[in-house]
């Protein structure tokens, strides 16, 4: 049997550009020319024999035979994108691709990542690694290792573990400095996160210093690189514990106070709500689990 539909390519356009409300992002998205997208979009309305948008003057917006029709089409597009997903994980040889933060991959999954691949030779494992938080349902990512409160939309989130908030340092600066008690931190500098507002004050406080009022600050926008500071001996840096732990265990870093404050996100997998029973992800989440690096002590 024939079947009478559009062909196929204008149904991501026009979801696209329905989304967007916009030819232009559309056009950014798709990787075509605006123009492109409009000529598009109206050779499928001609297909239809109606309009699906609006146009203004500045900009367009779906008209209401627009809204139903985009309803149809975005439950057509993800049943064949989980097909499509379904079908070539039956077929196709593994590939697991985790997205991670740098530290993360640094210090916990790298260092014994050659377990993992010894009892599962049969998975292949692709890891991005950056401080973006990745939208599963548009990046090529099965799995998100990501701190925050669990609460992300539309996907299933796996709590791994709570994490705890250290003062961190060479040991060679703790030497220095003498450094054995947490009243002490007004007496040295801090290394700071631009986008952590306040995060010295909070672990301060907590331990009962009110007036914080360091030597200096030195402040970076990663984490990461903080981290990478404290190593240099440039200052005590505040470390997510046990993501960490494998730095102190190699000697970079040390607690010097032998304090931790607990932090008010946590460790989560992240992954789509189909992929909830996939052997490779099951797999790999067990192990890491069990990693030493990820360890409580």
């Amino acid at each position: 049997m024939t079947r009478r539909l559009p062909p196929l390519h204008l149904f991501t356009i026009f979801e696209a550009s329905a989304r967007h409300q916009s030819f232009k992002l559309a056009s950014e998205e798709l990787f075509i020319t605006p123009s492109a997208v409009s000529h598009q979009i109206k050779s499928l309305e001609e297909y239809l024999g109606f309009e699906l948008f609006t146009r203004k003057s500045r900009g367009l917006s779906l008209n209401s035979a627009g809204k139903v029709y985009l309803g149809y089409v975005q439950k057509s597009l993800e049943l064949l994108e989980s097909g499509t997903k379904a079908v070539k994980n039956q077929y196709n040889a593994p590939t697991l691709k985790i997205s991670t933060f740098p530290s993360m991959t640094a210090n916990v999954i790298i260092p014994q990542l050659s377990l993992f691949q010894q009892a599962h030779q049969d998975i292949d494992i692709r890891i991005e690694t950056g401080m973006n938080v990745i939208d599963l349902r548009y990046d090529d990512v099965d799995l998100a290792i990501r701190i925050g409160d669990g609460k992300w939309p539309d996907v299933q989130a796996k709590k791994l573990l709570d994490i705890n908030i250290a003062a961190v340092c060479s040991p060679d600066f703790a030497k220095k400095h003498q450094l054995t008690k947490v009243s002490q931190i007004n007496e040295v500098p801090l290394i700071d996160l631009t986008n952590m507002e306040h995060i010295w004050q909070t672990w301060a406080k907590s331990f009962g210093i009110d007036n914080l009022n360091p030597e200096h600050k030195l402040s970076f926008s990663h984490y990461d690189a903080a981290l990478q500071a404290a190593e240099q001996g440039l200052g005590l840096a505040l470390a997510m514990m046990p993501i960490e732990q494998s730095l102190i265990e190699r000697n970079l870093l040390c607690n010097p106070f032998n304090k931790t404050l607990p932090y008010r996100s946590s460790l989560y997998a992240v992954y789509r709500k189909e992929d909830e029973k996939r052997h490779d992800i099951s797999c790999f989440l067990d192990w890491l689990l069990k990693s030493r690096n990820l360890q409580v002590n």
